[in-house]
């Protein structure tokens, strides 16, 4: 009875930490494809992307290295690229009648710009970002290319490549699909992937003028010689106060829609310190949220933003301080291993409900397993990364945290040790040995040689020669 009460009691108190236990393991944060898993809605587009543009830590991605079509998230780059040439916001274009009449009957986006209009480069700009007007587009190409749209295409093309980005090419300077293409493989098609938008995205809002004119959901455009004042609304419903979508605190950058790229929106956000780049591309209008249809890729860029602005910060994870774990050492006086701590303190962008005790330090390959006395403290032993379930968090150099001196005589007897026992110093002993034995042996006969002679009695014969 005695015992089977301590076992019930046993039971009692374990428990309770089973418990514990296992609701830690199901709340643990999760992650997927190498990313955070952000539970992703329902409505979640083809291709995602959220970039901490503080860090360019990638907190999730989908698909982003698929190749795609830009739509008007071109217009990005044209701006970029007129920008890079423009010494004067206020420069005076006269739109001609090329650029307004390649755009007839297409049926895309234009700012309703008309042949010999005269408009700043400033008011095109917004034509560019808050219409998405394609015929904006093609002015600034036209004049910026010295009248050569092809020239500034290139240029285009030029610039994002220096930018860093792999897959993408453009073909024109608004971004429509050549309807003739079936993929894109053909220079006469815009292709991009949502990695090589993201740095292009981060480029522009780098630049004050994109990121003012981008974000800005309204503007009047002043009466010029071929038409009177007109009304600009930003196709990017983010920034809308009395829109479905409206996300507080949404900067910029543009919206894009084509029949190969589907719906796309990119977006960002700056609050707390904190800078994240949302991008949505490949998704649809037909989703159907309190009984409308509604954009997926808009829906899809304020669930990323609201969803890092509650969920990811920047965190000091190790000061210098923090082990991270020891290594041997050779001939150390005292001490037969030395402590392991990061050279710096170290910082990351990650999830709210994780800190160092959940992850796992992995050192790099070649670390060493054992380093010579003496060690100096901040010794660099070598590099090591923060993982945690699989993502990588941060890199970090990993010194000695303390002085081991070298132990000289254990390090002699150790040397003689090895090199007694090395083939080198055997063979070189049986050398001798047999070098030693031929001599003996060779010189044998010489010494008995001798003692013979040592020990002969001559005789005399002549023993008048003695008198003398």
């Amino acid at each position: 009875m005695k015992k089977l009460l301590i076992l019930i009691f046993c039971l009692l108190f374990t428990l309770p930490f089973s418990v514990i236990g296992s609701a830690t393991e199901e709340n643990a944060v999760k992650t997927a494809n190498g990313y955070y898993d952000i539970d992703a809605p329902d409505y979640e587009t083809d291709i995602a992307l959220l970039v901490n543009a503080d860090t360019d830590t990638v907190i999730y991605s989908k698909n982003a290295d698929v190749i795609t079509a830009p739509a008007s998230l071109a217009k990005i780059t044209t701006a970029l690229v007129a920008l890079s040439k423009c010494d004067d916001m206020q420069t005076v274009i006269t739109c001609s009648e090329k650029a307004i009449d390649s755009l007839l009957g297409t049926g895309s986006s234009i700012a309703g710009l008309k042949a010999g209009e005269k408009v700043t480069v400033e008011m095109l700009l917004y034509c560019l970002f808050l219409v998405s007007g394609n015929d904006a587009a093609q002015v600034l190409a036209e004049y910026f290319g010295n009248g050569d749209e092809a020239a500034f295409v290139a240029d285009m093309n030029a610039y994002v490549k220096e930018l860093g980005c792999k897959d993408t090419y453009f073909a024109n300077a608004h971004g429509l699909d050549d309807t003739s293409v079936a993929g894109f493989e053909s220079d006469k098609q815009n292709h991009t992937t949502a990695n090589d938008m993201y740095l292009i995205a981060k480029k522009a809002l780098e630049n004050d003028v994109i990121r003012q004119i981008s974000s800005k959901y309204g503007k009047t455009m002043p009466a010029t010689n071929e038409s009177d004042i007109r009304y600009l609304y930003n196709t990017n419903p983010l920034l809308n106060s009395y829109s479905y979508y409206y996300y507080e605190g949404a900067v910029g950058l543009k919206t894009g829609t084509t029949d190969k790229a589907g719906c796309c929106l990119i977006s960002s956000a700056t609050k707390d310190g904190y800078t994240y780049i949302s991008i949505a591309m490949k998704g649809n209008d037909k989703y159907v949220a309190d009984g409308e249809y509604r954009n997926t890729a808009y829906l899809m860029c304020r669930y990323m933003l609201r969803w890092a602005f509650s969920n990811i910060k920047i965190k000091e994870l190790a000061d210098s301080s923090y082990n991270v774990g020891e290594v041997a050492v050779k001939y150390g006086r005292g001490n037969d291993y030395v402590a392991l701590v990061p050279q710096n303190s170290i910082s990351a962008v990650v999830h709210r409900d994780i800190d160092i005790d959940n992850m796992q330090i992995e050192f790099a390959e070649g670390f060493p397993q054992e380093i010579d006395a003496p060690v100096k403290k901040g010794d660099v032993i070598g590099k090591a990364d923060i993982v945690y379930d699989g993502v990588h968090i941060a890199s970090l150099t990993v010194v000695a945290q303390d002085n081991v001196k070298k132990n000289y005589l254990w390090a002699m007897f150790n040397w003689l040790e090895k090199i007694m026992s090395s083939k080198a110093f055997i063979i070189a002993v049986i050398i001798i040995v047999v070098i030693l034995i031929v001599l003996f042996f060779g010189t044998k006969k010489e010494r008995e040689r001798r003692k013979r002679r040592k020990n002969r009695i001559d005789i005399v014969k002549d023993y008048s020669k003695l008198a003398k």
